[in-house]
């Protein structure tokens, strides 16, 4: 007989039966204003860590009573793993009710205790309630709002179309500084951040087209501002002002752009830094000019996140991808915090900073239609952020303000909540979601939500599409049975050409959000870098990542060695049916040396065409393994327990992202009213929905509390365009639904749980035959789109078209 350690069998020895070390555990909630008063009703779980990296055993969930009081008992059943010389190891969490940890206590080793005493625990009450993010965990008895800054004039850049000129401006108009930092940073390869007016992307010159094209480049423009007087015949004027730019470093990865952007500003008095720690990326984007203003990006800084609000198929502007992001400009006092975030990441490796800290005081105020208070938020790595100089950031635990904030927001959300994200696999999120669906006690009992998803068919990382779809289901599921409405939506773009022969050409792809941006009940917005997972939130989802990629490339290496094999064999076949054809010897003798070329290239179309799928294996393989150089910090990194938010009491924490958002707040837990919240929901909604202005049941919450019908209208929305689409793809169907209005892209589908784009559109019985697996792309070169010649590889793909 055997007992199984989670699927490993060890024998069933006596030793099982013999009695636990420890039964229980107790202790009392303080609040820590009063120092005396017990607080009740909040969550607490006790936990024993595994000791081989397991998944840790919840050995008792219970609640604090109404003097703050706790006493939880469990049976030996509840163990896991446990052997008579090992005393189980200990901690106890503080949870609100929804889920949201508040305080774990420092771990106890080898608990011999039959009741373990923890002693009192002081909280202050503003971190359980309320909206404002606090920082519960790193300092449970100050219950003071982190970075919260009044009167920030915001303006939001939706897409490409509208964040790249914007940055290249502010960098223009710089007239102290210039601090930029972003993932990646395509430098000297073409990039135009800034077109023409004149240019018209659907329709490109076809002759010098990029002179005509381009108005400017943010890497000239930041090289020109270094400069002490201008160059001759230049258009960008020096200023002689301090730039540095910093991005991320990720090694033996052939997106990483640390090593370009660092040689092509050799030399140039622009300073590159870059940051790479552990398992630990910067993932964070913005650009702080003056010190006054800052723009805070969702897109790295490339030629395809160029995409305007109609993510148009063809577009010389976007290479060939579809993205949608969002931005935000601030101008105000919170800009003082996203330049000392900005000063903090850089002194991790490139030293001192050129630029000086500004006192938020000493901001002017913003200004405007959309005046908001904001916290400006960050996810951080442990172990990182450990400078003691002055005026340093100390910060050895890191952050996960932003998973707070979620936590917060969600937990009192009244009426709706609007999410678009790149990732949706944080379990944390999902749990914060189904604990609100699940409330059966107070006000918000009787409060049902509409939530609206706005999610990606296959997000880009191993597992994450299958986990994905495995979250909203479990979402579906409960709203179904708690009486919420819940709408998941994916985005496509669309295409309607007549051809020169009056055929009428239809085409589809969907366009890839990259957008980090949240809504609840038009008073609570954020947007910025963070992604709804395990990486942005507060711990690396190592396991699912490394475990699905590591099944997919062993998926790959077979069916191509079978290929490899039938190949080889139509290739022999092929080559001695050529030589059985009778021509005279002399044609002969001159065609051979071009039979021997023709094959030689298409065996090489051949390995390249059967190996593509195994380099990408191993490219997401070498993405994940090589993206760090120090060996001991990923040991450090992958060996760290999760946790749900950074704790103190631990000596190392899981590795995460850098992150940073905004959130708006308006007229909530004593902040002034700001339409920016609701302007925010307006401008997406008109956007994905395809309305030049929205109706006025979407424009603004309807007053009352009786439950809305935003989740009605979008599914409205969504059969309207499937049964446009549908009918455009099929002369059979009903032709009168076959509108596609005006000239405006986007349009949402019903998102169906399908991980591939043409098992999504076939499940919604959209014919696959127009769909894309890219946009159309212009070479700025050759001033073409998409070129289509017969060149000796078109004629090989037919000659060899079994391979």
């Amino acid at each position: 007989m055997a007992i199984w350690v989670d699927r490993f069998p060890i024998p069933d020895f006596a030793w099982r039966n013999e009695r636990m070390a420890n039964l229980g555990v107790k202790g009392r909630v303080v609040n820590a204003v009063s120092g005396t008063t017990g607080i009740g009703n909040l969550t607490v779980k006790v936990v024993d860590f595994d000791p081989f990296f397991n998944t840790d055993d919840i050995l008792a969930t219970g609640k604090t009573q109404s003097n703050g009081n706790f006493s939880l008992t469990y049976s030996p059943e509840a163990y896991s793993f446990w052997k008579g010389d090992r005393k189980p190891d200990l901690v106890v969490w503080i949870m609100t009710p929804g889920g949201r940890l508040l305080f774990e206590t420092e771990e106890v080793e080898d608990v011999s205790d039959d009741i373990l005493d923890v002693g009192e625990i002081r909280i202050h009450p503003k971190h359980i309630d309320g909206w404002l993010v606090t920082h519960a965990t790193l300092k449970p008895e100050n219950g003071d709002a982190v970075a919260l800054f009044p009167d920030n004039a915001i303006e939001y850049l939706i897409d490409g179309g509208e964040m790249f000129p914007a940055i290249t401006d502010a960098a223009q108009a710089a007239r102290t500084s210039i601090n930029l930092m972003n993932l990646f940073f395509n430098v000297d390869k073409g990039l135009i951040t800034k077109f023409k007016s004149t240019f018209d992307p659907a329709n490109p010159p076809s002759t010098n087209c990029k002179q005509k094209a381009l108005e400017a480049t943010l890497e000239e423009v930041l090289k020109a501002a270094v400069k002490k007087t201008t160059t001759a015949g230049g258009t960008i004027p020096a200023r002689n002002i301090p730039v540095n730019v910093l991005v991320t470093d990720i090694p033996a990865v052939a997106s990483d752009t640390s090593r370009e952007v660092r040689e092509f500003f050799d030399d140039t008095g622009v300073k590159a830094g870059d940051f790479n720690k552990g398992l630990a990326l910067l993932h964070a984007r913005a650009m702080i000019r003056d010190g006054i203003e800052a723009i805070m990006m969702g897109s790295s800084i490339k030629q395809g996140y160029f995409s305007d609000t109609r993510h148009a198929i063809r577009d010389a502007r976007h290479s060939g991808s579809l993205l949608h992001d969002v931005n935000v400009r601030v101008i105000g006092p919170a800009v003082a915090q996203i330049s000392k975030t900005f000063a903090t990441i850089w002194k991790v490796k490139n030293g001192a900073l050129d630029t000086i800290a500004i006192d938020p005081q000493k901001i002017p105020k913003g200004t405007g239609p959309n005046v908001a208070s904001v916290q400006v938020l960050r996810t951080l790595p442990g172990g990182t952020f450990t400078s003691t100089a002055p005026g340093d950031e100390f910060l050895p635990h890191g952050e996960t303000g932003i998973l707070e904030a979620y936590q917060r927001a969600i937990a009192n959300a009244e009426r709706f909540i609007y999410i678009e994200n790149q990732y949706f696999t944080s379990p944390d999120i999902v749990d914060a979601l189904i604990n609100r669906m699940n409330v059966d006690t107070g006000p918000l009992k009787s409060k049902k939500l509409n939530i609206i998803l706005l999610l990606n068919i296959v997000p880009d990382l191993p597992g994450y599409p299958d986990r994905q779809v495995q979250y909203v289901k479990q979402l579906k599921a409960v709203a179904e049975a708690t009486g919420h409405k819940l709408g998941v939506y994916s985005l496509w773009s669309r295409s309607l050409t007549v051809e020169s022969n009056n055929q009428k050409k239809f085409e589809i792809m969907p366009i890839y959000v990259h957008s980090k941006t949240a809504v609840f009940d038009d008073t609570w917005a954020t947007t910025g870098t963070a992604n709804l997972d395990g990486t942005s939130m507060n711990y690396h989802q190592t396991s699912l990542i490394l475990n699905t990629a590591f099944i997919e490339f062993l998926g790959n290496i077979f069916p191509t060695a079978a290929r490899y094999f039938f190949n080889g064999v139509y290739l022999f076949l092929l080559y001695n049916l050529l030589k059985l054809i009778p021509v005279p010897s002399a044609i002969q003798s001159a065609i051979n040396p071009f039979g021997y070329l023709l094959l030689a290239v298409g065996l090489l179309v051949l390995l390249i065409k059967n190996f593509d799928k195994v380099i990408d294996a191993i490219k997401d393989a070498l993405e994940i393994a090589f993206e760090v150089i120090e060996l001991p910090e990923v040991v450090r990194n992958v060996t760290a327990r999760p946790a749900q938010h950074a704790l103190p009491k631990r000596q190392r924490q899981p590795a995460r992202n850098v992150e940073m958002n905004v959130v708006l707040y308006n007229g909530i837990d004593g902040q002034p009213p700001s339409p920016a919240a609701t302007e925010l929901r307006q401008r997406l909604w008109k956007e994905h929905l395809d309305f030049e202005t929205l109706p006025a049941e979407l424009h603004s919450l309807p007053p009352g509390p009786g439950l809305l019908n935003w989740v009605d209208l979008w599914d409205a929305r969504a059969k309207s365009n499937l049964e446009a689409i549908a009918a455009l793809t099929n002369p059979k169907a009903d032709q009168s639904k076959a509108t596609l209005p005006g000239n405006r892209v986007p349009k949402i589908l019903a998102w169906t749980g399908k991980t591939k784009p043409d098992k999504a559109l076939e499940a919604l019985n959209i014919r696959t035959k127009g769909l894309r697996g890219s946009a159309r792309n212009f070479n700025f070169d050759k001033c073409k789109f998409d070129p289509r010649d017969f060149s000796i590889s078109t004629i090989l793909r037919y000659i060899l078209w079994p391979l």
